[in-house]
């Protein structure tokens, strides 16, 4: 996911990890700015949980203005107050769409297939890679997976937890806990 804040733009460091394996034609900034000597711009991913850390900044003008362009990277604040079960029944419908589209280039002829192959081979990779994004929102939403927002990010979802989420979900309770009725406060 990303954020825009003022003339910046924060990817979870999953986002970095697939435009760089995945993604030809993103602007050389991208690199420098990931990998630069600027502390803002170490990157190092240990292990998946860490990817969901807003940590890669993106301040160069050319950068951020590819950045919001993509549409597959979603947006957090553009789902954030979305109800929950919109939000699911959004990637259902992205999920059937995809599987659609990717039966009618099968039915295609061969002709067609090796000419248009590369094309949608990275539009039905990209709109995959919204798809699962959008269900790791939705765990972040439900409380499974913890996102880490930058300290300056002021979002009445992430800060208040106006539509259930939060920086850091509710500690589920073992069998125990719930059994005798500690650690709900």
């Amino acid at each position: 996911m990303k954020l825009k804040i003022g003339d910046r733009v924060y990817l979870q460091k999953y986002e970095v990890a697939h435009i760089l394996h995945k993604l030809n034609g993103f602007p050389g900034g991208i690199l420098d700015e990931t990998f630069s000597d600027d502390e803002d711009s170490l990157f190092f991913m240990n292990g998946l949980t860490d990817g969901f850390r807003f940590e890669c900044i993106y301040k160069e003008p050319e950068n951020v203005r590819w950045l919001m362009k993509q549409d597959w990277i979603v947006d957090y604040d553009e789902y954030a107050e979305m109800p929950l079960a919109e939000l699911e029944a959004f990637q259902e419908r992205l999920k059937a769409e995809r599987s659609a589209d990717i039966d009618e280039f099968n039915t295609k002829d061969e002709a067609y297939g090796e000419a248009h192959f590369d094309e949608e081979s990275d539009r039905f990779d990209k709109l995959g890679h919204k798809i699962v994004s959008l269900g790791y929102l939705i765990k972040f939403r439900k409380g499974e997976v913890r996102c880490v927002f930058p300290d300056e990010y002021q979002s009445k979802t992430a800060i208040s937890g106006a539509s259930g989420a939060t920086s850091t979900p509710q500690k589920k309770l073992g069998f125990f806990a719930r059994l005798f009725g500690r650690g709900a406060q």
